[in-house]
């Protein structure tokens, strides 16, 4: 398959709405035409029952919608930021707020595959919902959005805060998420992890008060305003803040039987006090470094990657008990990644969760800043930016070996992220891999990539194959280990066993009669625009090349040089090299690996070890590289 595009011709990276000349006159849904300039919403002519259409719309919007385009209707939802173009904010001008209902019935049912080419619909990740939703199930939603967008507010807001009033306003923004009455069993709560918080408990993560104690007035205000980073909760600053004080109240009333024995003990707890930060030292990272690895790696791993031996005891995503955050990935830290962040995270623990207070008792302050230091240096301090065009460099002579080469240290790294495939077949809300790093040589014959993501589990039966380094249960082994007198435990070590699901990585590649203003599919392409797919899976270890038309839809590729490939997993992370020798069969064969040359790439990762496989996999959008 050849393919490759001159550098001046790269396409915008954002995306315009449909102008009215490129909707179509009609559409046609499980066998029935629709004229649009004749489509009207038939609920309106139910004005009586319209209350019940918005509330079950909006049922059905937290099931389908809200992981792109947010509680909020604003294109903010969890994977927002996974994927170019952005979900449509629906209160922005030409939004479907702005257009004929028959518009939003059409984007609705033929989704990103359905738009005109000059929307690139190729690179839409909006689902075709046509087979998924009935025409009412989706009048219904565009109720729900028009209703959410002429109301941002719970109307008839008082001048004073009530009890009353909260549950008025919990009951129009909250319910659908925490229940009718804060247990967390709202219609949505399944899909979600972790899950709404059972409000019933009294019991809140991020507090400024000790551990297992009652939040502050304050704490609960922060909270609404700012929500909760990585996850469903938005944030509610734009609420009046009469209706922020009447939510307070209720939710107290919620959780009332763990505040008022506060109150009756007369123990109101005094909020844990940020001192002074101290200044950054070398000498103060180091100190930090033997405190985590004797406090933290247990859970964290020794890279901070969430991959520690207790995990394995601990982490049941099924019950919401999720994995240890990802110390290398700040962005997705719930309190912020500030250093008094950190020091608060650390001083008053996460109740409900595994992770526990460092109490002054044992820990005295400086113990707490050496240890945020060291945290810090665990990661970038920025979400790295992403760029669409990815840099292929030329070296002469033979290219980096394996995932350990030092010359790969030398070659520009780029972000990829990826989200959740919610787009066909069975889906997976929440996968493991949210991003990745990959950087890409050649020659002029041979092409070679360098992938690395994290994942905390790894396919045991790569230790008979390859190298593997996880992060050992206490007590550390030697190189690790901050009391010299402890004695090294030896384990008999079992036969690795190959998990259920492999661990995989594909690399996409477009297809050779597509062009750039016309690519396909990202998810796999289709019948009539394929892609190849160059896959790596951890059983049998090894990669395979194939043509894709569509998921689930591969076949080999022969006669073409072989794919070959390397991989290491090492402390929650895998890095694999991918390398080929190209011929005239390649989506890049030698005539075409001159400078300014683009081709069209993307990305789809597996976790095994949470039974991703088929379709329930990340995926990202389309990418160029560029040779040098």
């Amino acid at each position: 398959m050849g393919l490759a595009f001159a550098l001046g011709l790269s396409p915008a990276w954002g995306f315009t709405p449909p102008a009215a000349e490129d909707v179509p006159e009609s559409i046609t849904v499980r066998g029935k035409t629709h004229t649009l300039k004749d489509l009207t919403n038939p609920l309106w002519a139910q004005p009586e029952k319209i209350p019940e259409f918005v509330r079950q719309g909006s049922d059905l919007y937290f099931k389908h919608c809200v992981f792109c385009h947010g509680d909020l209707l604003n294109g903010e939802g969890l994977l927002a930021d996974r994927f170019t173009p952005r979900p449509a904010n629906f209160h922005t001008k030409d939004s479907i707020f702005d257009r004929p209902e028959s518009y939003a019935f059409w984007r609705i049912m033929k989704g990103g595959p359905g738009l005109p080419q000059k929307s690139e619909p190729w690179n839409s990740v909006m689902p075709a919902w046509e087979d998924v939703l009935s025409e009412q199930d989706v009048w219904k939603i565009i109720v729900f959005i028009f209703d959410g967008v002429a109301n941002p507010l719970t109307p008839d807001t008082p001048q004073e805060a009530s009890l009353e009033r909260g549950r008025v306003v919990y009951e129009d923004k909250c319910a659908i998420c925490h229940g009718p009455e804060g247990a967390g069993d709202g219609v949505s709560a399944e899909q979600m992890s972790p899950r709404p918080r059972n409000l019933t408990k009294g019991q809140y993560k991020i507090r400024s008060t000790p551990f297992g104690k009652i939040p502050t007035d304050d704490d609960l205000h922060a909270m609404l305003v700012h929500g909760y980073p990585e996850t469903t909760m938005p944030s509610w600053r734009h609420l009046p803040e009469v209706d922020l004080q009447s939510l307070i109240l209720l939710l107290k009333e919620f959780g009332k039987k763990k505040f008022e024995r506060a109150v009756k003990k007369n123990k109101m707890p005094e909020p844990v006090v940020v001192p002074e930060p101290p200044q950054f030292t070398l000498e103060s990272v180091e100190r930090g470094r033997k405190l985590f690895l004797q406090n933290c790696s247990g859970c964290h791993g020794v890279k901070g990657r969430g991959d520690g031996e207790s995990t394995k005891k601990i982490v049941d995503i099924a019950t919401d008990a999720i994995r240890p955050r990802n110390l290398s990935q700040p962005w997705t830290f719930r309190r912020g990644s500030r250093r008094e962040d950190l020091f608060m995270t650390l001083r008053t623990g996460l109740s409900t969760t595994a992770m526990p207070r460092f109490s002054d008792r044992i820990h005295p302050d400086q113990n707490i800043w050496d240890l945020v230091h060291y945290v810090q240096t665990l990661s970038l301090l920025l979400k790295p930016q992403v760029h669409k065009n990815l840099k292929m460099t030329r070296v002469e002579g033979a290219l980096p070996q394996g995932p350990e080469d030092p010359r790969w240290q030398q070659i520009t790294s780029f972000f990829v992220p990826l989200g959740s495939q919610i787009m066909q077949g069975e889906k997976s809300y929440f996968t493991t891999v949210n991003n990745l790093w990959v950087e890409a040589v050649h020659n002029g014959k041979e092409i070679a990539l360098r992938i690395r993501w994290d994942d905390p589990t790894y396919d045991p039966i790569l230790e008979s194959v390859t190298k593997v380094v996880e992060s050992p249960a206490p007590p550390l082994p030697p190189h690790l280990r901050v009391e010299e007198d402890e004695e090294e435990e030896h384990l008999a070590a079992a036969s690795p066993e190959a998990a259920q699901f492999p661990d995989a990585l594909a690399v996409q590649l477009a297809g050779p009669e597509s062009a750039l203003d016309n690519l396909p599919y990202l998810l796999n392409g289709d019948e009539s625009n394929p892609v190849t797919l160059w896959k790596w899976q951890s059983n049998p270890n090894g990669a395979r090349q194939f043509t894709a038309r569509g998921m689930g839809n591969t076949s080999p590729i022969e006669n073409t040089s072989p794919l070959n490939s390397e991989v290491i997993f090492e402390y929650g992370q895998y890095s694999l090299v991918l390398k080929k020798k190209l011929d005239q069969t390649d989506p890049a064969h030698p005539d075409r690996l001159l400078p300014g040359s683009i081709i069209p790439i993307a990305f789809n990762a597996w976790d095994g070890g949470m039974k991703e496989t088929g379709t329930r996999r990340s995926v990202s959008n389309w990418f160029y590289l560029i040779a040098d």
